[in-house]
């Protein structure tokens, strides 16, 4: 063990452990957040855990660099030694103690607010909320929820019970006399070593503080640095040690006796069941025999202890997943989980006493106890909020109720009545709701055979009934609602939860004095109807002060003097200030003077460090005796003032370049200062001459910048040019309609689009919009340009955002409408309805209009066939030639064209329950040759095993598999458990790199792209990573390619044309620099090898087509034993018989492209022989032969 140097010989207050072990990676990022805290009496003791990587030096340069960092160093351990060596260098009179791992990143501010809180408090540990990390992008740990929101001190679990969740060790400042009196250590040599730790302390502290911001970003990690533990879910080790840990806490609760800590014990077992052992239990298909072998002894020496009557209180699916788990029963168990992952609907069944019906356990003649199957208490109530709004002088509330899984198709078999309570009274008010019709409720209800087309309501409020004796009646009111359906009754609020605007209902003046003021909290619906005291009439700046003056509409005592309070919730930090009171107008007026620099947010250093986007402070008006009593007044702002923001003074320690503070009041009018990011500000919204008009303010700078339309989920934006006024008012108008595909024309893809400004500058950051307060009541815009839907929507109250709706109607999404349509569509005309002679195509599941499904298309038409040619679009997002007709996927046509259609020609796949009908001929083209396996030839860890079960089911309705080469013939028989006709014809696609035009489509092409002329151009179309994801189904685009480097040393000479895979969703770095360009969005990649001179790919088929132009490969194979070993695996030795190099570093792939000439001629002969393997069939009649054929199987059909 070595140590760098000593303790500091100045007093530390902080002392913080940093475990280092293969984080080379991630290293820098981390210490760089630890220099940048605000909170500078601390320090930094790095401890090297053996690391063989680089880490160790990177730790080392630190503590050169800032004599606050130490480093010690120690043999390989694992991380709880790892922090208990660190825990002995602590310097001896540190007060606090903190841990970090060593991957993961702290916010500037996290320990100056945890050690402030401690401070004041005197709690025993201050904990925060954390948020995850992946890449520039972070959001809530939906785990440790509970701890966003307002900050909170001296609390305790037994006061706040879902604290339990809480069990990590590094968002938290530690009192270390606490810590020394019964932590001590970490648990070593064993994984989940924070749990026995951080729990028991929940239970032993006298106190605790709750800080609502994030202090912790926890890093996701992805790609060749390897999986976290936390990420490991079926390695057995994993299972073993979580139960270990957990039992440790159970242990503990367990050895204290009273009905205190048996229900702590409960509290415990019951979040165990749910959470910890859950996430075990949901990957039990994806782990082998030795898994679940740990598992069902792990857990079963868990389930050992708990009480089963808190088994019996876990929602139904869940106590029937334990209750299998209990018995062993692992085939019934494991049928159940693939049930719930296809979301199979559960059945309903009983009168009074309701009953769950699990299609997997009844198939499989289990006999389960009755008590385990009820459902009825888990039957909830569902009520969300649609709008709160003043009509015709009344308060008119609308929205859904109904109960889960319980039908209401019809408008008589439902009541509903609301209930008003008011706060601290007896009093209530129960006002029958008026039933809706309101079929978008089972539309968007995610399920998949019930309907809740009668969920609607509305209620009209007489203001009247908020007065008594002619006054208002001050208070809360607590908005609920009664729904009585199916002989259950279910009482609850009226939910008010989530972003939005519905959940963000404006104000409403009731009289001069009074107004009522609908908000959310904790996502119940409430309703505030209040005197207003203070009235904020004035706000402006004064030098570097703001000036927050107004109106008082209530009387101050002589010994009362007022400040104006700012207060912080999540981090609750709170400042005042005085206020010069003049009593000679009416009641009085005041002003009060803030500095800016105490609103704004603090300076931000480090690479990665500062992620904090706003400061945001509540405002009240203080009055204050001299003995410290006080009453305060909310600030309402006056009607008809707009939102402010100013520009930030060059202090010290404030971010002032590109940020701001702003003054607003938001739907509830209340007084807000808001340090924060600079932003446009939209003052109206508008449809206008069949476009989108916003309207608005920016900062001067950004006068000239366009707005950019950036796509929520995805890497995909839209750039509209902007009309700019030299005060920095703009106006912009866009038609939704026509801004989507490659070149427009088409609509913009479904789903959520922020708004942002972006200007020529890269390293000017972009601003995000905002709404001012006055624009609110325009809100949500909804307008109906080129056949589609489309909604501008305020969210969170304050943050615009275009909706693009689906093309579907609201009669034909979601689940059961999906549902519904398959029924009433496809299986009806499948069995009532003729044949018709038309041709059904799918490329790429509606994505395109390309591949071999284009070039049988074409081939009918040059032999000028009758038949008619439907093609399935996706979204909209297509464009198509005359020939062909549209069919939007999912859309009714598109359930009549799969029943009806002779021809079904598809690449990719369908629905397993289409069921081929007689006469009817499906044919299979895929769509690649197969360098990785697929199909039921996988057996990795990332793979979909429903998939291979669906897959079995879908291949039995083929009648005709294309193979591309003879190679492909058996794989495909084998991958696919394909037992009917494989015709061995080679790709139709491919026919194209064969045509006489095949040059004048490549120059075409070059000129589409934007090649410049004289450049050659090297296409790189890398495939997916199953292993790389945003999100089900959206794949990270991994760059490696040094792009520098590559312009420099190639760039006058070629062109960098990128392909990305259809399910890669980010955007390709560089792309419109001159040298990148992104042909992501182009039609057909048969017309991009024509125009490249070179292909670079990885793993993907696309090097057996591009095979056939005879011309260079590379292979950028960074990751080679990665993929091939843990992802996929491979048909064949591709490293023995690739028909170019491989290639593991940009740099190497760069000198491979700038000789190319040598480099291609030294694989030629190995080139010859791929070519001969896998282009044995091709020759540009591929197209012919797979429509003879296919036209031949449906006149054999007839003669049956």
């Amino acid at each position: 063990m070595g140590l760098t140097k000593g303790p500091l010989a100045v007093a530390v207050r902080l002392s913080v452990i940093v475990p280092i072990y293969n984080v080379e990676t991630y290293l820098p990022a981390c210490l760089d957040s630890l220099r940048a805290q605000t909170f500078e009496d601390l320090e930094v003791i790095m401890v090297d855990d053996g690391s063989p990587d680089d880490s160790a030096r990177i730790a080392a340069d630190y503590a050169e660099l800032d004599e606050r960092f130490r480093l010690v160093r120690k043999a390989n351990a694992g991380l709880g030694a790892a922090r208990n060596t660190g825990l002995e260098h602590v310097s001896p009179g540190s007060e606090y103690l903190a841990f970090v791992d060593s991957d993961d990143l702290i916010p500037p501010d996290a320990y100056r607010l945890m050690v402030s809180s401690l401070d004041e408090s005197g709690s025993d540990f201050a904990t925060g909320n954390v948020h995850h990390l992946r890449g520039e992008n972070t959001w809530q740990v939906p785990l440790l929820k509970m701890l966003s929101g307002q900050a909170v001190r001296r609390t305790h679990i037994s006061e706040r019970p879902a604290l339990v969740a809480d069990r990590i060790a590094c968002n938290k400042v530690w009192r270390r006399t606490f810590w020394d009196e019964g932590t001590g250590r970490f648990p070593e040599g064993v994984w989940y070593e924070d749990t026995p730790v951080t729990v028991t302390a929940h239970y032993r502290a006298r106190a605790i503080d709750i800080i609502g911001e994030p202090v912790y970003f926890w890093r996701l990690r992805e790609g060749e640095a390897g999986l976290s533990i936390t990420q490991r879910r079926t390695e057995p080790q994993g299972v073993r040690d979580r139960v270990d840990a957990c039992l440790v806490v159970s242990e503990f609760l367990t050895a204290r006796s009273g009905a205190e800590w048996t229900k702590y014990k409960h509290q415990y077992d019951d979040r165990v069941l749910r959470d910890d052992l859950r996430l075990f239990l949901r990957v039990l298909p994806e782990g082998d025999a030795e898994y679940h072998a740990a598992f069902l002894k792990a857990a079963n020496k868990y389930l050992d202890t708990v009480d089963p009557e808190v088994v019996l209180a876990l929602p139904t699916d869940l106590r029937v997943q334990w209750l299998l788990v209990r018995k062993h029963a692992l085939t019934e168990l494991l049928a159940l989980l693939a049930s719930q992952r296809r979301k199979d609907p559960v059945g309903v069944s009983g009168s009074l006493r309701k009953y769950a019906e699990f299609a997997p356990l009844e198939k499989s003649g289990l006999t389960l106890p009755k008590s385990f199957l009820r459902i009825d208490p888990d039957l909830s109530l569902r009520a969300p909020i649609e709008s709160v709004e003043w009509e015709n002088g009344k308060l008119v509330l609308r929205g859904d109720a109904w109960i889960d899984k319980i039908d209401m198709p019809g408008k008589r078999g439902v009541v509903k009545v609301v209930q008003l309570t008011l706060d601290k009274s007896r009093r209530r008010m129960f006002l029958p709701a008026h039933n809706v019709h309101s079929p978008v409720r089972t539309t968007t209800s995610g399920e998949k055979i019930h309907n809740y087309d009668w969920a609607g309501w509305e209620l009209a409020i007489d203001p009247g009934k908020f007065r008594k004796g002619g006054k208002w009646i001050e208070g809360v009111w607590h908005v609920g609602i009664n729904v009585h359906a199916s002989g259950l009754v279910r009482r609850g609020a009226v939910w008010a939860r989530g972003s939005a605007g519905a959940n963000f209902p404006l104000y409403h003046w009731l009289d001069r004095d009074h107004r009522l003021v609908p908000y959310a909290e904790r996502g119940a619906l409430k309703m505030r109807l209040e005197r207003v005291k203070v009235l904020i009439t004035d706000r402006r700046r004064s030098g570097d002060d703001l000036v927050i003056g107004g109106e008082l509409r209530t009387e101050l005592n002589a010994e009362e003097s007022l400040y104006l309070r700012l207060s912080n919730p999540q981090s609750g930090e709170r400042m005042e200030y005085p206020a010069e009171v003049n009593a000679s107008v009416g009641l009085g007026t005041f002003h009060a003077r803030v500095p800016i620099a105490d609103a704004a947010i603090a300076q931000e250093e480090g690479e990665e460090a500062a992620r904090t986007k706003k400061r945001q402070w509540s405002t009240v008006l203080v009055a204050k005796k001299a003995d410290g009593t006080e009453r305060w007044f909310s600030s309402v702002v006056a009607e008809g003032l707009a939102d402010l923001s100013f520009e930030l003074p060059p202090v010290p320690g404030i971010a002032h370049e590109h940020h701001e503070v702003a003054i607003t009041s938001g739907n509830n009018g209340y007084l807000k200062i808001v340090g924060r990011t600079q932003r446009a500000v939209l003052t109206r919204v508008a449809e206008e001459n069949g476009a989108l008009t916003l309207r608005g303010h920016a900062p001067r700078s950004r006068v000239g910048d366009a707005l950019v339309l950036k796509a929520r989920g995805r890497f995909e934006h839209r750039t509209v040019p902007v009309d700019w006024n030299e005060d920095g008012t703009f106006s912009v108008s866009f038609d939704p309609s026509t801004l989507g595909g490659k070149d427009g024309g088409l609509p913009l893809k479904a789903g959520r689009w922020n708004f942002h400004l972006r200007g020529q500058d890269e390293n000017v950051p972009e601003l995000s919009f905002v709404n001012d307060r006055l624009a609110l009541r325009q809100f949500p815009l909804r307008a109906t340009l080129g056949e589609r839907r489309y909604w501008i929507e305020n969210l969170w109250g304050f943050f615009p955002q275009l909706n693009c709706r689906t093309e579907l109607s609201d009669m034909e999404s979601g689940p059961t409408r999906q549902a519904q349509l398959r029924r009433s569509v496809y299986e009806t005309l499948r069995e009532q309805a003729p044949l018709r002679d038309q041709v059904f195509y799918l490329s790429y599941n509606g994505k395109q209009y390309s591949d071999s499904p284009r070039a049988m298309h074409e081939e009918l038409l040059r032999r000028g066939s009758a038949l008619r040619h439907l093609w399935a679009v996706r979204d909209g997002q297509v464009a198509l030639p005359p020939t062909a007709e549209k069919v939007r996927m999912w859309g009714t046509e598109w359930f009549e064209a799969l029943a009806t259609s002779r021809y079904i020609v598809t690449n990719g796949h369908l629905p397993e329950w289409v069921e081929r009908r007689p006469g009817q001929v499906i044919v299979q083209t895929w769509h690649g040759t197969m360098l990785k396996k697929i199909g039921h030839d996988i057996e990795t860890l990332y793979f979909d095993k429903e998939y291979q079960n669906r897959l079995a089911v879908e291949a039995n309705n083929w009648s005709l598999l294309v193979s591309s080469n003879r190679f492909s013939t058996p794989i495909l028989k084998r991958a696919f458990s394909y037992d009917g006709e494989i015709l061995e014809a080679g790709y139709p696609r491919n026919d194209q790199l064969y045509a006489a035009d095949r040059d004048k489509i490549a120059e075409a092409t070059r000129r589409t792209l934007g090649v410049p002329p004289g450049k050659k151009v090297v296409l790189y179309a890398p495939t997916w990573r199953d292993d790389k994801t945003h999100s089900a189904g959206q794949y990270r685009f991994d760059m490696r390619i040094d792009l520098e480097d590559a312009q420099r040393r190639l760039g006058d000479e070629y062109v960098l044309v990128v392909r990305k895979h259809s399910n890669v969703v980010d955007a390709v770095p560089g792309a419109g620099n001159g040298f990148v360009i992104d042909a992501s969005e182009h039609p057909d990649v048969a017309e991009l090898y024509l125009a490249a001179d070179v292909m670079v790919t990885d793993y993907s088929s696309v090097m057996f087509d591009y095979a056939h132009l005879r011309r260079p490969m590379v292979f950028f194979t960074y990751d080679l034993e990665h993929y091939r070993d843990k992802l996929r695996g491979f048909y064949f030795d591709f490293e023995k018989s690739s028909p170019g190099p491989l290639v593991s570093t940009s740099e190497e792939l760069v000198d491979a492209l700038a000789d190319i000439g040598a480099v291609s001629a030294r694989y030629r002969e190995r080139f010859e022989e791929f070519h001969y393997q896998f282009c044995d069939l091709d020759d540009g009649m591929a197209s012919a032969r797979v429509v003879d054929r296919m036209l031949k199987q449906a006149q054999e059909a007839r003669y049956r």
